[in-house]
């Protein structure tokens, strides 16, 4: 099972703790020594050389800073640092032993100098308040940068306070906010201009502030590059809108607003379910919306097949919940087997809500329905064959490049929002620069849907054992789908999927499907994964685009459905009342990402529960199951927990999006 938290070693905290020490120890000694050295002219250094023999120590000073700065940061540099920490947390503190290097660097430059006495000019007291004004102003705008770019990254705290504090690690893609939003580099700049802000000037002060000026520009470019290997579009669209060095201000700023209109309202990336969904919602709603998708033709596997009521829910306001219901299959009971033995059921028919059951719904019946709804809003279009090539942020919406996947040719459209609801691969993620951790588990599984030609009905059966799982569902049509646990020697790319879930079938649940036709197969092994955020920008994520988690359970699109509801609210306000949108938006992210992590502890808990084989982890989970799951006190709460009833933000407890 995943966990976003870390648990680390008293010892491994203890060590971090004392990284961190030195760290903003030796940080705050190189700014109170770099403002004392610069504001004075390079004349507090304590080096031992005098006159011509100080020129080449000084210049190995000078020369040490930029060219080990940059080979830190090199993936060299960033493995040598991680060997610099002991007990396996090298990586975790990586950024931490990169701060603490430059501070000894810096420290080291001011205090090794060695002055070579000459004066050239010294302010009067006057202009000595006037200098030192401006470079505290200098030194505000260089802590502005530096909050901008995430300042727990630039001064080391985000690594040692992660192990220490037992949490999880989070770096920021490139910073767009803030000063970054009218120069890419204000760093550098804010830390140029202090190298020029001095009381006293020396030959010792002009060398270092032409060297370290020239640095300041060489070490951007060498970053930008860096940022183009690991951002790519993304941030090549960033450095289209926004200048390198000098602002510019006027109708060229970000914040300027363009008098045209935009096209659409909304373009949403992906007609699956959820973009589906919310285009739906947005339909209703009277916004002018384009679905670009990137297939031409529908897809015809069933995938994900379980809508909660909570989902219904949602349906039920697009008054598309009886449709559903008459295409699908509701599953009223879920019974549950250990070993052959029957632990007890899960019975939806009595809990508290609209809709007592879970409707087994192929998802492509699903994208069908949800398209063919569509035909009821006219300022909803939809395009397929279309995939995002790029994007761009104007100061009054977002400009968007299309390309046709048959032609190649590309089209520009703009709009206010951008909604990225094309699945786990994502390309409005990728293209935005927004983060994609996680991992996939151990566990896989085969899929199958055959004719049905069992006795189960309509109900739901679980079965486990000391071999494996097996879940198995009804479908329309007569058929019924089985999920199977696989061996670890079985791969779908060796063996035939249909042929092998047959097999599992018949020894661990007794059913013979070898008479009944298949009707579809495939593989999959569960992964969880979370975006870093789920808004950066115009730019919004939805469903799988901003999160996936174990399908077993049925969980996945069913919170996808709850992101767009939620989503939808938050894009219908955010464009009636504009000075709104970050507020909601920062709401929408929060909310469902909370959503997201309780709904994917669910899944990865039960997939934990369900997927341990060997007869002691049977034997375990059937005494479980009698004595706790199924025990009077407890069964009642199982169907609302499976039913997503109990999950928060769901659309019968969310508040309002704002």
């Amino acid at each position: 099972m995943m966990n976003d938290a870390h648990t680390y070693r008293p010892s491994q905290r203890l060590v971090a703790l004392m990284y961190g020490l030195v760290c903003h120890l030796s940080f705050a000694a190189a700014v109170a020594s770099m403002a004392l050295a610069l504001f004075f002219g390079m004349r507090i250094g304590r080096g031992p050389f005098h006159g011509w023999a100080a020129l080449p120590a000084n210049v190995l000073l000078i020369a040490s800073f930029p060219f080990a700065h940059t080979w830190l940061l090199s993936p060299k540099g960033r493995r040598f640092m991680s060997r610099l920490v002991p007990l396996g947390i090298g990586p975790k503190l990586s950024w931490t032993v990169f701060a603490t290097i430059s501070s000894f660097q810096l420290l080291c430059v001011f205090w090794l100098w060695s002055p070579s006495g000459v004066v050239w000019w010294e302010t009067s007291d006057a202009w000595k308040i006037s200098i030192g004004t401006a470079a505290a102003a200098a030194w505000l705008l260089l802590g502005k940068s530096m909050w901008d770019a995430q300042l727990g990254v630039q001064t080391g705290y985000v690594g040692w306070s992660s192990v220490f504090l037992n949490r999880k690690a989070t770096y920021k893609p490139f910073a767009t906010q803030g000063l970054y939003r009218y120069v890419r580099q204000p760093i550098y700049i804010s830390f140029a201009l202090l190298l020029w802000l001095a009381a006293v000037w020396t030959p010792d002060q002009l060398v270092l502030a032409v060297t370290w000026t020239g640095y300041c520009v060489v070490g951007a470019v060498i970053k930008e590059k860096r940022f183009l290997r690991y951002f790519g579009e993304a941030f090549r669209n960033y450095q289209h809108e926004v200048p390198f060095w000098f602002p510019k201000l006027g109708k060229n700023s970000p914040d300027a607003k363009d008098t045209r209109p935009n096209d659409f309202d909304a373009v949403i990336i992906g007609a699956g379910p959820v973009g589906l969904l919310l285009a739906n919602l947005l339909g209703q709603q009277g916004l002018n919306v384009l679905v670009a998708e990137r297939r031409v033709k529908p897809p015809v596997g069933s995938m994900a097949i379980g809508i909660t009521p909570p989902s219904l829910n949602i349906l039920s306001a697009l008054q598309l919940d009886t449709l559903f219901e008459q295409n699908g299959i509701p599953i009223t009971k879920a019974r549950v087997f250990e070993h052959g033995d029957f632990l007890g059921a899960v019975d939806f028919s009595g809990i508290a809500a609209d809709h007592r059951y879970i409707l087994s719904l192929p998802q492509c019946e699903t994208i069908a329905l949800l398209k063919q709804n569509l035909t009821h809003y006219p300022s909803v279009h939809l395009q397929d064959g279309m995939e995002l090539a790029a994007f761009s942020e104007t100061g009054g919406g977002i400009r968007v490049r299309l390309k046709d996947v048959e032609t190649s040719s590309t089209s520009e459209i703009t709009a206010s929002y951008l909604a990225g609801c094309d699945g786990h691969r994502s390309q409005v993620r990728r293209l935005a620069g927004i983060g994609f951790p996680g991992r996939a588990y151990r566990s896989s599984f085969f899929m199958a849907d055959f004719d049905d030609q069992t006795s189960l009905g309509r109900e739901a059966h679980l079965y486990f054992g000391p071999g494996g799982s097996v879940e198995s569902f009804p479908l329309s049509g007569s058929r019924r789908r089985w999920i199977v646990q696989t061996p670890g020697q079985l791969r779908p790319e060796q063996d035939a999927i249909g042929p092998a879930v047959s097999r599992l079938v018949h020894e661990r649940a007794g059913f013979d499907l070898r008479t009944a036709d298949l009707r579809f197969e495939s593989a999959f092994q569960p992964q969880r994964r979370l975006a870093r955020t789920y808004t950066r920008g115009r730019v919004l994520l939805c469903g799988d685009a901003a999160h996936v988690m174990s399908p077993i359970g049925g969980q996945g699109m069913n919170t996808g459905f709850a992101d767009a509801d939620y989503l939808a609210e938050a894009l219908t306000e955010a464009l009636r009342s504009p000075d709104k949108a970050h507020k909601l938006f920062a709401a929408y992210n929060r909310v469902r990402r909370h959503a997201f992590r309780c709904a994917a502890g669910r899944a990865a808990r039960g997939m934990w529960m369900g997927t341990r084989t060997g007869s002691l982890y049977s034997g375990l989970r059937k005494w479980m199951a009698r004595r706790i799951l199924f025990h009077p006190a407890v069964r009642t709460r199982l169907a609302p927990h499976f039913a997503m009833l109990t999950l928060p933000g769901n659309p019968q407890s969310k508040g309002a999006a704002s």
